[in-house]
């Protein structure tokens, strides 16, 4: 165990009842396990159910079907809604009935449950691909024609609508690039580099990825759902540093003898989009798409200023361990 462990916030969150969405998910797992930790009662929803972790099985936009009763939202005083269809590999209407109407059901499923706190998972996706670097909370979302970004935009729409109103207590988070041993940003691009076709990166690479470690990210959600300040805002939370694409996945390329190729991002859009669409067709798993290549591509990275100042977040596990903690696994996960 690193000593910066035993420096991890540690509220205690006894007697706090938390629902996840998502709840077996990368984030929703690591969550989870946290909470229980430091007191908190713990249950959610999933599209596949998992008795040990207490979560249901459950669709997101028909909340009537898992909402009632103690294995739903009876008793929660805290939603964390996680739930969504992740990049830009499907369809809007897709997409939209899932991130934005399904946000939609279950915020007024927790309305009329009486929770009193909503904490939605929107994106830094929301910012979309050009922005200032070190974009803080108060630079403007806005839509641009990709799936994910126009969705995120949206759904935190609706939440804060309900928030302004007075109708639940509501607070955003936009998580930058969460990674980690078993996370997307890990085994998909360690899955593309190990192909003949290799893990594309646009403009040689020089896109800024925002990384932040399960781990920190983590930190972040306790400090979140603990304090009381967090009630009413919006917060970006990463790592802090922004880190070319080119060295954070080269690395990985590294670790794992992979190959990555470098083409221009009005080259590398398109062929991502069609190589994605293909490979889906065919029935393998890909998150390659258009959308992939301009997240990759991005001019900078956000601050975290605010997080710090008003939750107290610092991250501390570095890219350095985290890609030692990677490495490890992958060679555990015999991927590598």
């Amino acid at each position: 165990m690193s000593d910066h462990e035993f420096d991890r916030p540690a509220p205690s969150l006894s007697g706090r009842t938390i629902f996840i969405t998502g709840a077996n998910g990368f984030i929703g797992r690591a969550m989870a396990a946290r909470f229980r930790a430091l007191g908190a009662v713990v249950r959610g929803v999933d599209l596949a159910a998992d008795p040990a972790g207490d979560v249901v099985a459950g669709d997101i936009t028909r909340p009537e079907t898992w909402a009632a009763g103690h294995t739903g939202l009876e008793g929660a005083d805290t939603v964390i809604h996680t739930a969504a269809l992740l990049g830009a590999a499907f369809p809007l209407k897709q997409a939209w009935h899932v991130n934005v109407l399904g946000t939609s059901r279950v915020l007024r499923a927790a309305i009329d449950a009486g929770v009193r706190r909503f904490v939605h998972f929107s994106s830094v996706a929301a910012y979309g691909f050009e922005f200032p670097d070190g974009a803080d909370e108060t630079y403007p979302v806005h839509v641009n024609g990709d799936v994910y970004t126009d969705t995120k935009v949206n759904s935190e729409a609706v939440v804060l609508a309900a928030h302004g109103a007075g109708e639940i207590d509501v607070t955003v988070i936009r998580p930058g690039d969460v990674w980690g041993p078993g996370s997307v940003w890990v085994r998909s691009p360690i899955a593309e580099m190990r192909k003949r076709t290799g893990f594309p990166l646009p403009n040689g690479g020089n896109g800024i990825f925002s990384p932040v470690y399960i781990d920190n990210f983590v930190d972040g959600m306790v400090l979140a759902v603990s304090s009381d300040d967090a009630v009413g805002q919006v917060f970006n939370i990463t790592d802090g540093k922004g880190v070319r694409c080119a060295d954070f996945f080269g690395r990985m390329a590294g670790m794992s003898d992979g190959t990555i190729h470098t083409l221009p991002i009005r080259v590398a859009a398109p062929a991502a989009e069609l190589l994605g669409s293909l490979l889906r067709r065919l029935g393998q798993k890909t998150d390659l798409s258009a959308g992939t290549m301009w997240l990759l591509n991005r001019p900078g990275t956000y601050s975290i200023e605010k997080a710090q100042k008003m939750l107290g977040y610092q991250p501390r596990v570095s890219i350095e361990e985290g890609m030692a903690r990677v490495h490890e696994w992958a060679r555990a996960e015999r991927l590598i």
